[in-house]
């Protein structure tokens, strides 16, 4: 946030980035401070056609339908937020005022810095890092901006959450889930989603195409265009869901009573509670759904296109503990250990 209430001084404060220094300007009132905000900001882009990484996120927002939730924790990231009065500095406030162009891998080694400051985990500054390299990607896509410098950056490495949930859990969680639920689980499960409100609740029924037997419809995560064949079990119950669905006029294939779903945390905790289990996520779900392929013998590169993962290698990096033999063939093939005779 550019402009905020500065308890130091009992006034508005005005900041912004200007030749890599931090400027600030002071106000008795927060509507001169907005007024002057606005004047800086239309000035600066009249003076040039180059974005800053805020001007391009505020084209983002505006182009794009972004889920609320990643909406907060972006603004939370880039402008900070209010606490007892004081405005703690947003972990990425610096980037806000540069040129989105420009942004260098010392903006993102600072950004990392000031995150282990704060003690946040590798999952996390990830997490933050994808957040800006997707905006800069659709800058780029959209002709906004002319390469996405953080396109090579890796990210760093972060320990990989160990799934213990079993299809005999989520069996036992759908027995005991909300109609709505249930099936929003058993989609998850057919068509390997991603659960939430940015894939899973967001499926209409016209990415179903029932003569070809294919559903299509854009990732969330990536953007990238996803076909699944949902088996013949599932096919076999959407049918007359979709039916009646159409007849109410309802466009969305998981909904709550004609509603689409803005929020299920709270009904997926009380389900797994009433299942008798703990700790398990719903996006365990589409973990289970892709072992139980691989386990049952299905082939590498027809899963990792189920998942809608970018290569078959991503798959058998997360699901090799999943291909039925695979660890005890090579185990068979180390030859054995004998000592040598004296």
């Amino acid at each position: 946030m550019s402009v905020y209430f500065y308890k130091a001084r009992n006034c508005w404060r005005c900041s912004w980035y200007e030749d890599s220094r931090k400027h600030y300007r002071y106000f008795k009132t927060k509507e001169e401070a907005l007024a002057f905000d606005r004047e800086r900001l239309a000035c600066a882009c009249s003076d040039s056609t180059r974005l800053t990484l805020g001007e391009l996120v505020v084209l983002f927002y505006r182009s794009n339908q972004v889920h609320a939730k990643t909406k907060r924790n972006v603004i939370y990231f880039l402008a900070g937020h209010e606490q007892n009065g004081q405005h703690i500095a947003g972990l990425g406030e610096f980037l806000r005022d540069k040129y989105a162009d420009s942004l260098t891998r010392i903006d993102l080694e600072a950004m990392r810095e000031i995150m282990r400051s704060r003690q946040l985990s590798n999952t996390t500054i990830n997490k933050h890092q994808s957040y800006i390299h997707a905006i800069l990607a659709w800058g780029v896509e959209e002709q906004l901006i002319p390469r996405n410098p953080w396109r090579d950056f890796r990210r760093l490495k972060a320990p990989r959450k160990i799934i213990s949930t079993t299809l005999a859990d989520v069996q036992r969680i759908i027995s005991v889930a909300p109609d709505w639920l249930s099936w929003a689980i058993l989609t998850t499960y057919a068509l390997a989603m991603r659960p939430g409100i940015v894939e899973l609740f967001s499926l209409t029924w016209d990415a179903f195409n029932w003569r070809l037997g294919v559903v299509q419809y854009r990732q969330g995560k990536s953007g990238a265009v996803k076909r699944v064949v949902p088996p013949v079990w599932y096919i076999d119950q959407a049918l007359p869901r979709y039916k009646a669905d159409m007849a109410a006029g309802i466009p969305w294939v998981c909904h709550r009573a004609g509603r689409r779903v803005l929020c299920y945390q709270d009904a997926w905790r009380k389900a797994v509670a009433d299942a008798g289990l703990s700790g398990i996520r719903f996006y365990d779900v589409r973990h289970v759904s892709a072992s139980e392929m691989l386990a049952a013998g299905a082939d590498l590169p027809a899963v990792s296109a189920q998942l809608g993962h970018s290569s078959p290698h991503t798959t058998a990096t997360v699901y090799a503990h999943a291909i039925p033999g695979a660890q005890q063939q090579a185990a068979s093939l180390i030859p054995s250990l004998l000592p040598l005779k004296k």
